[in-house]
Order: structure tokens, then sequence, then C-alpha cells
């Protein structure tokens, strides 16, 4: 399998060469393009319960498509839904929890379970629950923005909406920006506070802040 990263950081494109035995597991409509040799298969993302549980409390779909190559090469392009970046993470090498709305694909070795986020995260406007990538295999995700690296060693702090990912050997907890009412007025909501040493990937950009200015374009 070989990959290419295309148009960074603001309207990342993944292509995707698939050798004959290959697959590739993707959120269903990232598909961009793919040749006409390409098999496609619709399946649920585990058994239904996990299937649930990952759209009800991670955003993501129901169902994968998987994307095969049979007897000669495919090609396959990808894309975030918003408008940004995409990065590859190997999960054998760097096991990581994921915020809802960053998956892209994976190969088929890799299996995403929901996590409870803390009972402050309900006051988030970026969910309760993340995802956690397990098992092996290549993963990619995508953003809304560019996606920076930052290592942490010691404490970071960052705003819930910013998180892409980040490694398990990070802790975390969700905690206000001040006070109650600076946290509800402020505009900044609610932050993540990690601790220990890792690498945290964060996005530029928030889905909200594009809804909120959509919301005033509208007409009264």
């Amino acid at each position: 399998m070989k990959y290419s990263i295309k148009h960074k950081p603001a309207y990342a494109l993944l292509d995707i060469e698939l050798d004959p035995g290959d697959s590739i597991q993707a959120e269903a409509g990232a598909m961009v393009y793919m040749s006409d040799d390409t098999q496609v298969q619709t399946i649920l993302g585990g058994n239904l319960l996990t299937a649930l549980m990952r759209r009800i409390f991670g955003g993501e779909s129901l169902f994968f498509n998987v994307f095969s190559a049979k007897e000669k090469t495919a090609i396959v392009g990808l894309a975030p839904e918003l408008a940004g970046d995409i990065i590859k993470i190997d999960v054998a090498q760097t096991p990581v929890v994921i915020q809802k709305g960053s998956y892209l694909c994976s190969e088929t070795t890799v299996q995403l379970k929901t996590r409870f986020g803390g009972w402050k995260s309900l006051f988030s406007s970026e969910g309760v629950f993340l995802l956690e990538a397990l098992g092996s295999g290549i993963l990619y995700l995508g953003s809304y923005g560019a996606i920076l690296e930052i290592d942490v060693n010691g404490q970071y702090v960052l705003d819930t909406g910013h998180m892409v990912a980040f490694e398990k050997t990070l802790n975390f907890e969700v905690t206000k920006t001040g006070g109650w009412k600076s946290t509800i007025f402020s505009g900044e909501g609610l932050t993540m506070q990690f601790q220990g040493q890792g690498k945290l990937w964060i996005q530029t950009r928030v889905p909200r802040g594009l809804i909120s200015w959509l919301i005033r374009l509208l007409p009264s």
C-alpha cells in the first residue's frame, strides 16, 4: 500500500494506491474518487451495539466503506468533511485517542472503541465521548484547519474544540476556563488539561466557529 497526502494543509486529500489484497476502511462519505477496478463493500462498524455507541456518542457513521484491490492495483482518493489537514499514525507504535469527527480511514486491522470523556465534558459542544484506536495498522485523521503536533512534557491546556488526537500516555481532565460565568460568557468554553509525556495533535480551527459565522449571515 502506498499513499500520498496532497494539497496540505488547507484542502488535504489522501491518495491511496492499493496493491492486490490490500484494503482500507473509511468513514462513510469520505470517498472523493476511485479507479473503476476498486471493489467497495459497506460494513457495520463492529457489532450493532458498538456501531450504535460510536454513532450516538462518538459522532461517527454506523457504517464503514471498505475499498479493496483484488487482481490489480486500485486507486482511492479520500478527504475530510471540512477543509483541513490529514495526518498518518501507526497505531501499533502510537496508540491514540481521537476526537469525534477526526477519523478519516484506517487499515482494517484498526478497531475504534468509544471512550467516556468525563462528566464535565457534557457541557462541551464537542461531546462527552472520544474514540480510542485499538489493534495495529495505519490510521489517517482529518481536521478543520491545519494540524499541529505538540510534544507535551508536563502540563498543557487546550480548548476542547481544537483537539484532534493524543497519545494514550497522556492523562487529561476537562476543566473550566475560569469560573462558570467566564466559561459560559467568555466564548472559550471548556478546556482539556493534559498531564504526562506524549504527543498531542491539534487543529487550528474549530467547526463551532464556522457554524457561528454562518448563522450570523442568515437573514433575520
